[in-house]
């Protein structure tokens, strides 16, 4: 067995085997065979979820499947967060769309069927990395959806302008932010926004860390392992030498920032480009992308994580909703509303989808998601998350937001995160390696 996929099962173990409540989701419900219910009747499934265009997509699938019928729910705003209280009252969807991040918690609440005698056989469909973050305990859980593995978007004027090489490394890219903002100081080679732990999670992925993991019967904690202190002395560098823009993401600010060609590069997941031609269009033809600055000895790209179909506890027709999200995620069909939605697929039928591979006008006609398709084969599959990942999220923002006025270093930062995972852990229950 390789090492990642050994990880992934440790993994699982700490989530389901540690804990004597975890795994007791029904895996069958009462459904009487593949389309339709047990007396004939057709199946009618409630589904919900966020991607752009699914009207479209469950419109087709209904037309050609009399027998499972889709009824969708578009989620917005906090639906999300009604979900929990849902599946605990009995009164969730059967089909719902979630955060790959989020499954260690809802594991253990016990809010999630067990789809393994379904979905078992659809794991080489999807990328090692996507598929890691949906079986605990030998068990599936979700089937993968979108992922975000990562590409350096980069000004080509810019660097055209100053001569530039687009960095390859990221001890080149601290070489290329020297050199931008020499050459020009009111350009920086990217921002540093605490608000937005995405940028820091895929550079751990990308460093094959991990900010959970186990050993025997306990959790770990690895928010300061050596992968993560790796990042950080990057990030301290381009901080200490002034070589980054301190701007909170998402605001008009970053986006005023971008505009401007303050911001050389932003290094990010494959769902970035679609919200960069939006909120900076008049910059059409002035980006790149390129492969992600890799570290020593490395040929890995980094991932900030997607999102999963999950079947909720109490879903009658387990099977029907698979059926279903099975086709919606690891079909050419499927994928091709997907992509259409301005999502990444997980599964290899979407990224080699034609709909996918096409040049991009905006990025000067390169064919841009190739970049984000090489990326996705190299992901390591290391990252484990953990019951506690919001809370960690949330520590490390505000850990960060102390770095960016100077009261801790990237390093302390990750030290008191740490501290601070292992309590939250510890309050849960939940046995620790300290």
């Amino acid at each position: 067995m390789a090492s990642g996929s050994k990880k992934r099962l440790l993994a699982a173990a700490a989530t389901v085997g540690v804990l004597s409540l975890a795994v007791t989701a029904c895996s069958g419900g009462g459904d009487g065979g593949s389309g339709s219910s047990g007396d004939g009747e057709p199946v009618t499934l409630e589904f919900w979820g966020w991607v752009p265009g699914l009207e479209d997509t469950v419109a087709e699938w209904n037309a050609a499947n009399p027998d499972i019928q889709i009824d969708f729910f578009r989620m917005t705003g906090d639906d999300g967060d009604k979900i929990p209280a849902a599946i605990d009252a009995g009164t969730a969807p059967d089909i719902v769309q979630m955060s790959s991040h989020s499954l260690p918690g809802h594991i253990i609440n016990d809010r999630l069927t067990d789809i393994t005698e379904y979905a078992a056989d659809l794991q080489d469909e999807f990328t090692p990395s996507s598929w890691g973050t949906v079986v605990f305990d030998d068990k599936v859980y979700a089937v993968p959806q979108d992922s975000g593995p990562s590409g350096l978007l980069y000004r080509t004027d810019l660097f055209a302008q100053y001569g530039i090489e687009v960095p390859t490394t990221w001890d080149e890219y601290l070489d290329a932010a020297r050199a931008l903002h020499a050459a020009n100081p009111e350009v920086y080679i990217a921002q540093f926004s605490p608000n937005e732990a995405g940028f820091w999670i895929q550079s751990v992925w990308q460093n094959s860390g991990s900010w959970y993991g186990i050993d025997g019967d306990s959790w770990q904690v690895s928010v300061n392992d050596e992968a993560s202190k790796d990042v950080a002395e990057v990030w301290q560098t381009l901080l200490d030498e002034d070589l980054v823009k301190v701007v909170e993401m998402w605001t008009p600010e970053y986006w005023a920032e971008v505009n401007d060609g303050t911001i050389a590069t932003i290094n990010y997941g494959a769902w970035f480009p679609a919200l960069l031609k939006e909120s900076a269009a008049d910059l059409s033809g002035k980006w790149g992308i390129a492969p992600t600055p890799t570290f020593a000895g490395s040929e890995s790209a980094g991932e900030s994580g997607g999102s999963v179909n999950v079947v909720p506890r109490g879903t009658e027709h387990v099977e029907q909703a698979v059926e279903f999200i099975s086709w919606l995620n690891a079909s050419e069909e499927g994928t091709t509303h997907l992509i259409e939605g301005g999502v990444f697929p997980s599964a290899y039928v979407g990224q080699e989808n034609d709909a996918l591979l096409v040049e991009d006008e905006y990025f000067g006609g390169q064919v841009a998601n190739q970049v984000f398709a090489d990326a996705a084969a190299t992901v390591p599959d290391t990252w484990v998350d953990g019951p506690t990942f919001d809370l960690t999220q949330d520590a490390l923002k505000d850990a960060f937001a102390q770095v960016a006025n100077g009261q801790l270093t990237f390093a302390e930062a990750l030290d008191q995160v740490q501290a601070k995972t292992v309590k939250d852990l510890q309050d849960m229950g939940l046995e620790v390696q300290e």
